[in-house]
């Protein structure tokens, strides 16, 4: 008898020492930063752009200067980054008008919008803009380029806990507007935060 308890007993520490270790590993989803990608664009000052969080709109805008000689006469170029799976979805958008009028998110809709061409990247791959030259000193040798790049989104900034989007860093500024707001970043340009409405 003495040996039955014995035997029943040490199985039955041992798988509680065991399930300990394993919940004592697991990670708090709540203070662990949550790992996105990010798109890292080619401006003359390196502007990193993450992936919306889910349930908003991400937009980002570059201005482009009225001195540039590009062929498409675009006053801006409009990004919106998402995570396809493990992959960044950057869509680019060329935007027509006057862009000194700008005040706020609703003012970048009154621009013409003329699609340009989407990407979707791994991390560490890269694509060049082929449709856009010229487009002055702010992009790195006039031409626009994208990058798939890791960012790490603070806890702070999502939607779950009164944050928006999703954020911008330029130069060591980040930039992280509240939801259907939108928010200058530096010289790099304006980050907009919209919910995605049902």
């Amino acid at each position: 008898m003495r040996n039955l308890k014995i035997t029943f007993f040490v199985p039955t520490i041992l798988l509680l020492s065991f399930l300990m270790v394993v919940f004592a590993r697991q990670p708090d989803d709540r203070s662990t930063p949550k790992h996105r990608l990010a798109i890292g664009i080619g401006l003359s000052t390196p502007w990193t752009l993450n992936a919306a969080t889910e349930g908003h709109k991400l937009r980002a805008f570059v201005r482009v200067p009225a001195n540039a000689n590009g062929e498409s006469h675009f006053s801006a170029i409009k990004f919106e980054p998402k995570m396809v799976g493990d992959k960044i979805e950057v869509t680019v958008t060329g935007l027509s008008g006057d862009t000194s009028v700008i005040k706020s998110c609703k003012d970048w809709a009154m621009l013409k919008e003329t699609p340009i061409t989407s990407y979707t990247l791994r991390e560490g791959e890269e694509a060049t803009v082929s449709q856009l030259s010229n487009l002055g000193s702010n992009f790195k040798n006039g031409m626009l380029t994208i990058s798939a790049v890791s960012f790490v989104a603070s806890p702070d900034f999502e939607p779950e806990n009164g944050g928006g989007c999703g954020c911008g860093m330029c130069s060591g500024l980040t930039c992280c507007p509240n939801p259907g707001a939108c928010l200058g970043c530096g010289t790099c340009g304006d980050v907009c935060c919209d919910p995605i409405l049902p």
